[in-house]
C-alpha cells in the first residue's frame, strides 16, 4: 500500500510539472493563435470555381454560355463594403453573359439592405443579374429586399420564372422563394414553361433539389450550406458531412450546383472553406 501511494505521489507530480511547464502551453497557445488567424483571413479571400457543366437540353447555340453564380453575401459587421466590393469587381472583370444570385444577402440588421443591393447592383452582364430570396432575407426584411433590388435593377424571382432568350435561343429561368419559411413553390415557379425546354432554377435552399428534379428542372443552383463554413475533417465521413457539401450533384438526369458563398454567419470566420465566386460554363451534351 506504501509502494502505491509513492507512485500516485510522483505520477501527479509530473503531471502537475508537465501542465504548470511554460512551453507546451506557449506551442498550444501559439497554435491557436495561428488558426485563428488563418481562419480570420481566409475569410476575406475569394476562391475562383470554373466548373463545366454538360446538360443535354440546353440549346446548341447556348454551348459555352457563362455564368456567374454568388450566394450568401451575409453583408453585416463581419461581411463589409470592402469585401463586397472586391467580389463586384471581380465578377465584372470575368465578362458573364449572365449572373445569378441565391439569397442571404444581409444576416439580420435592415441598415445593410440598402448598401448591398447598392453594391450588387454595380454587377455588369449582357443578359441580366437575377434573384431568389434566403431565409435570412425573410429573418430581416424580405419586402425591403425585394424593393430594394428591383430598384437597382436586379431581377428577383419570387415563386416565378420567365424564358430567358439568348439570340435565337432560350430557356427558361425560375426562381424560388425560401424552404426554411414554407414559401417555396416550385410549379409556380415553372408555370409557363414548355415541358422540353430546359430549365433553370434559383433556390436558397438545396433541399429542394429532388423536388426540382421532379418537376424537370435541368440544373438548379444553391447556396445555403456555406459549404459548412468550417470544415474539420472526420476519419469516417471525410472532410464534411456530405448533406453539406459544395459543388455540382446529380440525380433524376437533373443537377445541382452549390456554392460556398461569399460571407459568414455566426462567426466571421471560415477554415477550409474560402468564399466562392462559382463560374459555371454550361456545355451542350454531345
Amino acid at each position: 500500500m506504501k509502494r502505491t501511494a509513492v507512485k500516485r505521489v510522483k505520477l501527479r507530480e509530473r503531471i502537475n510539472a508537465y501542465v504548470a511547464a511554460e512551453k507546451p502551453l506557449r506551442l498550444l497557445a501559439d497554435n491557436w493563435a495561428k488558426k485563428a488567424r488563418e481562419a480570420i483571413e481566409e475569410a476575406n479571400s475569394l476562391s475562383l470555381e470554373r466548373v463545366s457543366i454538360e446538360l443535354k437540353r440546353l440549346p446548341r447555340k447556348l454551348d459555352g454560355f457563362r455564368i456567374i453564380h454568388l450566394s450568401d453575401i451575409h453583408h453585416s459587421p463581419f461581411t463589409g463594403v470592402e469585401h463586397i466590393e472586391r467580389v463586384v469587381k471581380v465578377t465584372n472583370r470575368l465578362h458573364p453573359d449572365l449572373i445569378v444570385l441565391t439569397g442571404d444577402y444581409v444576416s439580420h440588421h435592415t441598415e445593410y439592405v440598402a448598401p448591398v443591393a447598392e453594391l450588387l447592383g454595380r454587377l455588369e452582364a449582357p443578359h441580366g443579374v437575377h434573384a431568389c430570396l434566403g431565409n435570412h432575407d425573410h429573418w430581416t426584411d424580405a419586402d425591403l429586399v425585394i424593393r430594394h433590388f428591383r430598384d437597382e435593377g436586379i431581377n428577383l424571382l419570387v415563386n416565378e420564372g420567365f424564358r430567358l432568350e439568348v439570340g435565337e435561343a432560350a430557356f427558361w429561368l425560375a426562381g424560388v422563394d425560401d424552404h426554411m419559411v414554407g414559401k417555396t413553390d416550385v410549379p409556380a415557379s415553372l408555370l409557363g414553361s414548355f415541358p422540353d425546354e430546359m430549365k433553370m432554377l434559383l433556390a436558397h435552399n438545396p433541399i429542394i433539389f429532388r423536388e426540382a428534379a421532379r418537376y424537370g428542372v435541368d440544373l438548379t443552383l444553391s447556396g445555403h450550406t456555406h459549404g459548412g463554413q468550417i470544415r474539420v475533417r472526420d476519419a469516417e465521413k471525410g472532410i464534411i458531412p456530405r448533406r453539406r457539401k459544395a459543388g455540382l450533384h446529380r440525380n433524376r438526369g437533373s443537377q445541382l450546383y452549390i456554392t460556398r458563398g461569399i460571407g459568414t454567419v455566426v462567426v466571421p470566420v471560415r477554415y477550409q472553406c474560402p468564399p466562392e465566386i462559382s463560374l459555371l460554363e454550361l456545355k451542350a451534351a454531345k
